[in-house]
């Protein structure tokens, strides 16, 4: 067939859908044409002109079939009857209006909610990373063997022997998270804290991304001697900081009072390793020893080399990590290594809760659809008489079939359209979910072509789904038997198990739903609700940072080398301790090294409680440190039976914070150096150290220090959790006043407090005169994390809330959809039954015997429905172990309670059609007959 035979076949179909009208016109003129030259020729032929038409007629045949025939010629007589049934269909709708609305509004809900979550998993799956071949590059992260769900970073020698012995990589580098004060400029912007990164060469090399403007750093710059001081900032910095100078490279940027040069700008978008980096500065990893090694804070990154799987980087590192292990059992028993890609790196953290929230809508859908089953079910036994006049007129069992899809997918498509604003509210709530560390926000996601195709798919899949089974049922039923009887005669022939058996099905996966989001709420009210041991009320908090290189210096002695603490960071705190307790409005002031609420970083301490051995002889100075990555940030518990955090604070501080004193006293204005070293220690470390005595009087050193003395145990405070959904750790606390001259490592906790401000009245009102006290101490310093208490706690609560709400949600939705089916079908069930009823009624039965008549069947659905639902509930809750924070998978609070619940929303549903075959009247239902 050639292509111009093709083009007016095509065109020729097209005409005939197009142009209908006109196309019937011309074929009617062409029929009676043949029909007129028929005539002609048979009236020669000496025919008189009747007997001429007679012949003609004879000839042609049946003039309509004949038409009929030609238009099926044009093989679009499928899309003509498909424009029928859509405009039957339409017809149909609007004749029931409350069916139609209860099923557009439980569609929209389903396919709206299911649209929006497969959209942002396909835009995590497909985001662009500004990595070349992000295929090829690969995250490095540890954990321990026996908690191997959570993830950590690197200790320095893990990278360096992993750099040098794996086979796998073609380039490997190392990233620390940095913090500084970016100084105010020449054009007058005023000084702020930003996040960055130190990294070396080998991370820019496998990243392989091409900065916009100048150039990243060389293997001289990072690898070779002490660091340069160089910068590369982010496109989001140059934009707010420098308006997008094209001039940028080769300025000056002041960077915790240090001039860098900038060499370069990288493309926008690119934030690697999290989105909140704003700048990359050399890291020198030729000098381990100015590099904290006992923390596992370094990110490590490396590039695949060409011919090398994940799978095989995997056992190579594996190997490596066991030979580690032998090596230096201290530090690396017990740790495991795990080779991930870049994207689940950043975009892992998704995939519990997106999947979470897709098994809930998926079930949604499902409840709805069984519904809607349920529903055109018994449309369908009321319609029996319809479909039978169709078949009696010639209308096969497909045809049939095929009439009732298109109005089950013209009510689903309906759905699915104005599940469209569902799916953008969706999408917008998605989005705005908040990264743990080391993670990447979810990157905008828009409705588009591609959203509104996967749209149209669920709801062409899911009116076939609620839609087949009733098509079949109605399209089977015997043509004379529907047209000889009544409605009421032909539905009771018909048994109704396969309607119970739907309702049964909704209420079990109502059940499953309502016990997943009863674990889930309940979790996350006993987190909202902890008892934070301290009273954050009216609290100002704000955090000053000081460089290291303000306040450490290295020096060696005996063979040992140390870092000299200049005492300049505890000096300048104390002045601005001093101050903001002497300000009008100022209740009281405490400080500490850390947050005491989901800090990042928490360091930790080994703790001798026999306080005889020479702490010079201890090798770690610090028990080796994580912190959970690429999950909900908690802190790993270390390994250690004999470590705990560890925090500075200031005089007076947990009377400061209302923090409760088990026993002892608060650190007092004259806990400084000279007199003798104390401590406070939480109920944790109480038990863990000293168990079954009073700790107060006792003594403990942290060993690993030289300058470190011993220090008596002045007082227990009860436990603050160092996250809301963490667990309850050991807590050292210590005056930053009496801190070691001298330190094994280069530490941070020395130049860094977090003030916390009790007011009077508005804690904010208090920040301009905060910020002079700060200035009058040091005009060049920050303040960084300004918020209330209240304000820190509340943005960490709603990371987990609005998760759980939407499945609470959607657990609701679905007890709706299961209270309408109950209803539906009790409902339908006394309408099939009220002669049944009212004969019972007139032989003498009583008002009891008709309401158990009734709820015999609503009980016995309810009874297996909930069963079934608990028995599964039980098989599913444990894949919610991970997102439960201090409830029990099988928690049988939980249980009863949605039982209860359950059970009194059936109750309420089907008391309506209950309430109505007890008040059925046997005359006039026998009258009716």
């Amino acid at each position: 067939m050639t292509l111009s035979r093709l083009y007016r076949i095509a065109q020729q179909r097209l005409r005939s859908v197009l142009h209908k009208k006109a196309a019937d016109e011309e074929l009617s003129r062409e029929l009676a044409l043949h029909f007129e030259l028929l005539v002609e020729e048979f009236h020669a032929d000496g025919m008189s002109h009747e007997e001429a038409q007679r012949a003609a007629r004879r000839a042609l045949g049946n003039m309509p079939l004949l038409e009929e025939q030609c238009r099926d010629h044009r093989r679009v007589s499928w899309f003509l009857d498909l424009q029928q049934d859509i405009v039957y269909g339409m017809r149909m709708l609007r004749a029931n209006p409350g069916f139609t609305a209860v099923a557009v509004l439980s569609l929209a809900i389903g396919i709206g909610a299911n649209t929006a979550i497969l959209s942002v998993i396909d835009a995590v799956q497909r985001a662009g990373l500004a990595i070349p071949n992000d295929d090829r590059l690969v995250v490095v992260r540890t954990f321990p063997l026996n908690n191997p769900e959570q993830e950590t970073h690197a200790l320095l020698d893990d990278y360096t022997t992993w750099r040098d012995a794996n086979r796998s990589f073609s380039v490997m580098g190392l990233a620390l998270g940095n913090q500084a004060d970016f100084g105010a400029d020449g054009d007058n912007a005023p000084a702020a804290r930003i996040q960055g990164q130190a990294v070396s060469g080998g991370t820019l090399s496998a990243l392989a991304v091409q900065p916009i403007l100048g150039r990243v750093f060389t293997e001289s710059e990072t690898d070779i001697g002490p660091p340069a001081p160089v910068i590369v900032i982010s496109h989001r910095l140059w934009q707010r900081r420098f308006g997008s100078r094209s001039d940028i490279v080769g300025r000056t940027a002041r960077l915790d009072r240090v001039n860098r040069t900038i060499i370069g700008v990288m493309p926008d978008g690119f934030h690697y390793p999290n989105e909140g980096v704003e700048y990359w500065i050399p890291l020198a990893v030729t000098e381990p020893s100015r590099l904290p090694n006992l923390q596992r804070f370094f990110v490590v990154t490396g590039r695949l080399k060409d011919d090398v799987t994940i799978e095989q980087a995997q056992s190579d590192m594996d190997l490596i990590a066991a030979r580690h292990a032998k090596e230096d059992p201290d530090r690396h028993e017990g740790w495991g290594v795990r080779v991930k890609p870049v994207r689940e790196a950043m975009y892992g953290w998704t995939t519990e809760r997106l999947l979470t929230l897709e098994a809930a809508v998926v079930l949604v859908l499902l409840v709805a659809c069984a519904n809607l089953a349920g529903l055109l079910l018994a449309r369908g036994l009321v319609r029996m008489p319809e479909m039978a006049m169709r078949a009696a007129l010639g209308a096969g069992r497909g045809r049939i079939v095929r009439q009732l899809l298109a109005e089950s997918i013209l009510l689903s498509l309906i759905g699915g359209a104005l599940g469209v604003l569902v799916t953008m509210g969706g999408i917008r709530a998605l989005a705005s979910m908040r990264p743990p560390p080391g993670g990447v926000g979810i990157i905008e996601v828009g409705v588009d072509l591609r959203t509104l195709g996967l749209t149209a798919l669920i709801s062409i899949a899911t009116g076939l789904l609620f839609g087949l089974v009733p098509a079949l049922v109605s399209a089977r039923s015997g043509l004379n038997k529907a047209l000889k009887e009544s409605p009421p005669g032909v539905t009771q022939s018909l048994p109704p198990r396969f309607r119970n058996a739907l309702v049964a099905v909704q209420i079990a996966v109502t059940v499953v739903l309502l016990v997943g989001s009863g674990l889930l709420m309940k979790s996350f009210l006993q987190m909202a609700t902890r008892d934070l041991q301290f009273d954050p009320d009216r609290l100002l908090t704000f955090e000053i940072y000081v460089p290291p290189t303000d306040y450490l210096n290295r020096t060696a002695t005996s063979g040992q080398s140390y870092f000299e603490i200049d005492p300049s960071p505890a000096i300048g705190f104390e002045r601005i301790y001093r101050e903001m307790a002497a300000l009008p409005g100022v209740e009281s002031v405490a400080g500490s090294s850390y947050a005491l609420l989901n800090s990042i970083v928490v360091p930790s301490t080994n703790v001798d409680v026999t306080a005889t051995s020479n702490p010079r002889s201890a090798q770690l100075a610090a028990a080796s440190l994580a912190i959970g990555v690429g999950r909900d940030s908690t802190h790993l518990a270390d390994r250690r039976s004999m470590s705990a955090a560890y925090f500075l604070v200031t005089p007076d501080f947990f009377t400061a914070i209302k923090a409760p004193l088990v026993g002892g006293r608060d650190f007092a204005a004259g806990d400084i150096s000279s007199s003798p070293w104390v401590a406070i220690v939480n109920e944790s470390a109480a038990n863990r150290f000293w168990p079954g005595q009073n700790p107060v009087g006792r003594r403990f050193t942290m060993p690993g220090n030289p300058d470190e003395q011993p220090r008596e145990v002045i007082g227990v405070v009860r436990d603050i959790p160092l996250s809301l959904q963490g667990e309850l750790r050991p807590v050292v606390y210590t005056s930053y006043l009496q801190q070691p001259l001298r330190h094994p490592q280069p530490v941070n906790m020395f130049g860094q407090m977090m003030f916390m401000v009790r007011t009077t009245g508005d804690p904010m009102s208090l920040l301009p005169a905060a910020r002079r006290v700060v200035a009058d101490v040091d005009p060049d310093r920050p303040l960084a994390n300004v918020a209330t208490m209240e304000q820190r706690l509340a943005s960490v609560v709603p990371q987990r809330g609005y998760f759980v709400f939407a499945i609470t949600a959607f657990a609701l939705a679905a007890t709706l959809l299961a209270a309408i089916g109950i209803y539906g079908v009790l409902a339908y069930s006394v309408s099939q039954r009220v002669r049944e009823i009212g004969i019972r009624l007139a032989f003498g039965a009583g008002i009891f015997e008709v309401v158990m008549l009734v709820g015999r069947r609503a009980l016995t659905i309810l009874s297996l429905g909930v069963a079934a639902g608990i028995v599964v509930s039980l098989m599913l809750t444990r894949l919610l172990q991970s997102q439960l924070w201090n409830v029990e998978p099988t928690d049988p609070a939980t249980f009863v309670t949605v039982t209860f619940v359950f059970v009194v929303v059936a109750v309420v549903a089907a008391f309506i059609p209950i309430r109505r075959a007890a008040g059925v009247n046997p005359t006039v239902a026998l009258r009716c007959e």
